[in-house]
């Protein structure tokens, strides 16, 4: 008779059964509230930025003279910079911010049921909280987007609607400009006269579209005559400034470049002999006007009023002061429009 092996009792394998069977340690609890505290922060960020951005920013009143307006436009454009850095990073920082609570969230969330099914060990109060700053700090996807549509939207066409209003402000004070270079309108005390003469120079042939052309349309014919009395008393005409080359300066007794173009003149009237070249400036304004320019500017050429001024090719002048070349035919050699170097001018009186 053989001894029997006894079999292995049941309750030896119940130890280990139990063992697989026992929650496990799980870190989502910790990682959902570490995560909802970060995203909270974040989303506390993209919020302050909401409530310490500068508001809409006003249309700047472009008033005063050029350093006046020039202070105003930095300190405009330092303003809608930092609306424009505030939105930027507010964004990322809203999205990361909403990024991180939805994760932690999820985590908190996935805890919760593990713990319920009894999976892991339960660390209830910890993964509450952290999903409780995961939730608050999803919120914060409201500022990113607010902030979002103003870094690439809003702002855009806040500062369009500004440059328009800009050209418009600028456009008025470029036509006042011209409007007292050209004796039409009185100086006023809000236009500078270094903005005044920016204004004259960006006037100079550049805004009107035929001025090349009636340019060179006048060009190689006879100038016509111009008979006038100088501040002297002494009248002159081109019809007896023949056999001499001329420079015939029509000018504006108001306009900074043309009181400017005085002491270029002046040069030429003493480099050069009465029977080689004679200046003559002629304007349409009253005769006190040139004499108190005359005397202002020191002119040794003659300024006066022209009696009659014909339309072309002078009534088609724009800016002030332009010059027309002859030679000593009469001819038009050469129309000069706005300030010109006193070596471009005394090229031009010397000829080809």
């Amino acid at each position: 008779m053989s001894d029997t092996v006894p079999s292995v009792p049941p309750e030896a394998v119940l130890p280990a059964a139990d063992a697989a069977s026992q929650p496990k340690p799980c870190g989502k609890a910790f990682a959902s509230l570490l995560l909802g505290i970060f995203g909270c922060v974040l989303g506390g960020m993209a919020y302050a930025g909401l409530i310490w951005t500068p508001g809409d920013s006003a249309n700047v009143q472009l008033t005063g003279n050029l350093n006046q307006m020039q202070d105003v436009i930095v300190a405009d454009t330092k303003e809608r910079g930092m609306k424009m850095f505030f939105a930027t990073f507010g964004q990322w920082f809203g999205f990361l911010g909403a990024g991180l609570g939805l994760v932690g969230l999820i985590q908190g969330i996935t805890h919760l049921y593990q713990a319920g099914i009894r999976l892991v060990v339960p660390k209830r109060w910890l993964a509450s909280f952290g999903s409780f700053f995961s939730f608050i700090a999803c919120l914060s996807i409201v500022a990113g987007l607010k902030h979002g549509y103003a870094a690439n939207v809003g702002l855009h066409v806040e500062n369009a609607n500004e440059a328009f209003d800009r050209v418009g402000q600028v456009t008025k004070v470029m036509k006042q400009a011209q409007d007292i270079a050209e004796g039409k309108a009185p100086p006023k005390e809000g236009l500078g006269m270094e903005a005044f003469g920016i204004g004259e120079n960006l006037f100079s042939g550049l805004l009107n579209p035929v001025t090349q052309l009636w340019t060179e349309d006048y060009l190689n014919r006879h100038a016509p005559d111009i008979e006038f009395y100088a501040t002297d008393g002494r009248g002159y005409s081109l019809k007896n400034s023949k056999n001499t080359r001329v420079i015939l300066v029509l000018i504006k007794s108001a306009s900074p470049d043309c009181r400017n173009a005085v002491s270029g003149l002046n040069q030429l009237f003493n480099e050069f002999s009465l029977g080689d070249l004679r200046i003559l400036a002629v304007s349409q304004e009253p005769s006190a006007n040139l004499d108190a320019f005359v005397k202002q500017t020191g002119a040794k050429f003659p300024v006066g009023k022209a009696a009659v001024l014909p339309t072309e090719p002078y009534g088609d002048v724009q800016s002030f002061p332009t010059y027309f070349i002859l030679d000593r035919e009469g001819i038009i050699e050469k129309i000069l429009i706005g300030p010109q170097p006193v070596g471009n001018l005394r090229a031009a009186a010397k000829g080809p």
